[in-house]
């Protein structure tokens, strides 16, 4: 008997329309006006479909295809993964589609309750202004974001809040017996991590002088966010200052050449780069969804950094790179749908969340591929148990060993790369900048 899981987000969708699945799979909507919505319309917007599925195996990926039939010849646009053995309510992305009335789903592995609810949500414009990404350690921002801001590199400043340079275990250095104590190999591991937050994104043709490393430590963020006049040292490599990390910097900050770890200055910087950069887009990790500390604690501090600064974005677009008790998602191989976070919120949302899903060529995703495999922290094998817990899965999973493309050891060469980069959007309103 599959599990009864239900995943749901509190949203305030733009279009809301019921929808019926045939036996054929065609979907079939109620109100006629969305359903003759334009290709102008349709395509720039994220779609979903709400659906109550239930999984026909224990091991075996359910698998949702959605096929374009708006030109003559039927076109297979991409696969959502769900989870084997379980049955609940489910969003399939649809977004990249270029009509609403002429689509149908193949199924495998999975049945689908007939009646369905199609949500449609408005992207923001990211060439409206310039955009700003948070990224709490070196490839987060590739992680949740390069197809975006491959995009728009001209318009995109990345600021890199850590240098991540923490190493617990002497034995975990890049490249091993490199160096003979953990306090020089931490600081190496910061000093080539940063050089990453400095240099990948130039490969989407981001200016380099639109890229920072703030150069505070890995882990801390919590700490400076609880208490921000204290100083907290790096925990594997304490002699060092924020500053190591800041030499490849185009721009200067408040705290240059004066650096200590602390919350204050952590948040000084952030608002004056808010002041000079003046984002429309903000985005930024997800401090409900994502858990991982550092992440939750940057969101924090860019909201502490809005207040004290003189400049209000917009809108933030919230993502989650990390999720709680969960691996191996978004589901299935690389190039596959991305589906919404298995995540059940039933608190309503004070700020009217949408969610903004946007759809990646298949020459962005290869190109997302070479960014991940510059970062040096995503390189490496796993060990021997993971590897064979790996194997199984894919066995067991019914998706041909061919279709799983291993550009590396990592999982995430798998989970974000992926046909939609998805975040939670937020609109800042009116009243929030009085």
């Amino acid at each position: 008997m599959p599990i009864q899981r239900d995943h749901h987000l509190p949203l305030a969708p733009d279009w809301k329309c019921k929808a019926t699945i045939n036996d054929s799979g065609i979907i079939q909507l109620a109100d006629p006006t969305i359903a003759s919505l334009s290709t102008g319309d349709v395509r720039p917007n994220t779609w979903m479909l709400e659906v109550r599925y239930r999984a026909t195996s224990r091991w075996k990926l359910p698998a949702v295809t959605i096929i374009d039939r708006s030109n003559s010849q039927p076109t297979e646009r991409f696969t959502q993964y769900l989870e084997p053995n379980e049955t609940g309510k489910r969003l399939i992305n649809l977004t990249g589609i270029e009509s609403l009335d002429q689509l149908q789903l193949t199924l495998k592995h999975l049945t689908l309750e007939r009646d369905a609810t199609l949500l449609g949500f408005r992207n923001p414009d990211l060439a409206s202004g310039p955009i700003l990404i948070i990224a709490p350690h070196p490839d987060d921002a590739e992680l949740a974001a390069f197809g975006a801001y491959s995009q728009h590199p001209k318009n995109t400043w990345i600021v890199t809040i850590t240098a991540g340079e923490r190493l617990k275990r002497l034995d975990k250095q890049y490249w091993p017996g490199l160096d003979d104590s953990r306090n020089e190999a931490s600081q190496r591991k910061g000093f080539i991590r940063a050089w990453n937050s400095a240099t990948t994104p130039l490969l989407a043709g981001v200016p380099a002088e639109q890229l920072i490393m703030l150069g505070y430590f890995n882990d801390t963020l919590a700490v400076l966010h609880d208490k921000p006049d204290t100083v907290v040292p790096s925990y594997s490599a304490p002699a060092i200052t924020p500053d190591a990390y800041r030499q490849w910097n185009k721009l200067s900050l408040p705290t240059d050449g004066q650096a200590q770890n602390t919350g204050e200055n952590l948040q000084n910087d952030l608002a004056s780069l808010l002041n000079k950069i003046k984002p429309t887009t903000i985005i930024a990790p997800h401090p409900d969804i994502d858990p991982h500390a550092d992440h939750i604690a940057s969101t924090r501090h860019l909201q502490a950094a809005i207040e004290q600064s003189e400049h209000i974005p917009d809108h933030l677009l919230l993502y989650a790179n990390h999720l709680k008790s969960t691996r191996g998602f978004p589901r299935g191989p690389a190039h596959a749908a991305a589906g919404v976070w298995p995540t059940h919120v039933t608190t309503p949302s004070p700020r009217n969340d949408r969610i903004a899903s946007f759809p990646l060529s298949l020459e962005v995703q290869k190109q997302k591929a070479l960014a991940l495999h510059s970062m040096h922290d995503l390189g490496g094998k796993p060990g021997l148990e993971r590897q064979l817990k790996r194997k199984l899965k894919r066995l067991l999973s019914g998706i041909p060993s061919a279709d799983w493309s291993d550009y590396s050891g990592h999982d995430f060469f798998q989970t974000h790369l992926k046909a939609h980069e998805n975040f939670v959007l937020q609109h800042v309103e009116q009243s929030e900048q009085s």
